[in-house]
């Protein structure tokens, strides 16, 4: 396979039958060749960057790393190439993604084709908020790729993704529709055009593409969820909450429990706090998440995760619960490694975590002396302009509920900021109506 790769003649983001689907395709690769290096390297980096534990924490993922790393010695043909790969999938098992990150960059100087190495340089950029460095990675070597090249209609769908983070809307939605052009089930390109019309304000817009295409993009197992989470909060942001109801109850919930996945935890997790938010009552919906959370809790594998047991355990009637997550945060933060989420905990995901706690307290204007001055910064904490938005809503609401009338011409402000950016907001208009309800 390493010396035939080029035989491939397409590849997409989505979930293929006629293989088995990727976890399949995996077992059957690694049980033919159990010494395939870019197979076990596949292997790992499938189930990295999520929140499993750091390495010296975890024994089951040191057991796997250690086999990948013997394989350096017991194959005799190994390539310089491939030994880069396995430094890059121990640099982001031992938490050190940054440098991973730069690994996977180095290796697409030599190889702009190294799919591999695409992949895993911006899923990691995702999950570390690195929006502009993503963006130019993909744009670097979107010139080594024609339409023969594997992989092409990804490698678009990606750069998509990355342009609509960076705020360019239309040249990201030409791009999406670019790479759906070549793959009709290119997932990640579906995916941006929903972020597209959402980061607009573009709500039916989005809702009718996404349901017009939902057997297309349903196929990638990775991102079905995240996608049924897109179309629950286009309703939501309409105010629409019984439909959105609709989705979490068919789709999203569902999902997150038959999965454990904690990316659609943190889907379903965000989408019951928005509606939270908006006065919805969510009934006991939360406890069908209890199953996914305890899997997670107490594990501080990426602070985007954290983030999201946050919300849904600052909203349980036992209160101690969200204390606890706190103080195994503050502890987790003490040892002696030096994994780059523990940096991100302490500067941003512990104040975070506090200025939720302080909302959900009805302690107000300590939530916005909290929140505000992270506003900037919380994009460390990884996820797309749209995840991290529920943070900047919480903001908006405590300036509201706040007793301090500097915090309501806060509240105005950023209400006005997001006009300019979403002109047709339906959150916006209703969250300015309550400030002149409440305020005059």
């Amino acid at each position: 396979m390493r010396t035939h790769w080029g035989d491939c003649k397409s590849c997409g983001m989505y979930n293929e039958p006629s293989v088995g689907g990727i976890e399949n395709s995996i077992k059957q690769m690694l049980a033919s060749d159990p010494d395939f290096v870019m197979g076990h390297v596949l292997n790992n980096n499938l189930q990295l960057g999520g929140s499993e534990k750091p390495l010296h924490l975890n024994p089951e993922l040191q057991a796997k790393i250690t086999h990948l790393n013997s394989l350096k010695e017991k194959v005799q043909s190994i390539t310089e190439r491939e030994r880069r790969h396995i430094d890059a999938t121990n640099l982001f098992a031992q938490g050190r993604r940054y440098e991973a990150i730069q690994t996977w960059e180095d290796i697409l100087i030599d190889y702009p084709t190294d799919m591999m190495a695409v992949r895993q340089a911006f899923l990691g950029m995702i999950n570390m908020g690195l929006a502009q460095e993503n963006k130019d990675i993909l744009t670097r070597i979107l010139p080594y790729y024609d339409v023969q090249t594997p992989g092409y209609s990804t490698v678009l769908g990606w750069q998509a993704f990355c342009l609509e983070e960076n705020n360019l809307y239309d040249l990201a939605e030409k791009t999406a529709r670019k790479s759906l052009e070549l793959e009709r089930c290119e997932t990640y390109a579906s995916h941006t055009l929903a972020h597209v019309y959402l980061m607009q304000g573009m709500h039916d817009k989005g809702i009718e593409f996404m349901l017009s295409t939902e057997n297309d993009w349903n196929k990638c197992a990775f991102l079905a969820c995240h996608n049924y989470w897109h179309v629950g909060l286009f309703h939501a942001e309409k105010g629409d909450f019984d439909s959105a109801l609709e989705i979490f109850d068919t789709q999203v919930g569902v999902r997150t429990q038959k999965s454990k996945s904690d990316f659609n935890f943190t889907d379903a997790s965000h989408l019951l706090y928005r509606l939270r938010l908006e006065g919805v009552n969510v009934g006991q919906r939360w406890s069908v998440l209890n199953e996914t959370s305890d899997t997670y809790m107490f594990q501080h594998g990426i602070m985007f995760t954290e983030a999201h047991l946050f919300l849904k355990n600052a909203c349980e009637e036992d209160k101690s619960v969200r204390e606890k997550q706190l103080q195994s945060l503050k502890e987790y933060i003490k040892d002696s490694g030096t994994w780059d989420n523990k940096s991100i905990a302490k500067e941003v995901g512990i104040p975070l975590c506090e200025g939720i706690l302080a909302f959900e307290n009805g302690e107000y204007q300590r939530a916005v002396e909290i929140l505000y001055p992270l506003r900037y910064n919380v994009i460390k904490i990884g996820g797309s302009n749209a995840q991290r938005d529920v943070f900047n809503q919480i903001l908006i609401n405590a300036t509201l509920k706040s007793t301090d009338p500097k915090h309501h011409k806060l509240g105005r402000m950023l209400l006005s900021e997001r006009q300019v950016a979403k002109m047709s907001d339906s959150w916006t208009e209703r969250m300015m109506a309550k400030f002149v309800a409440e305020h005059g």
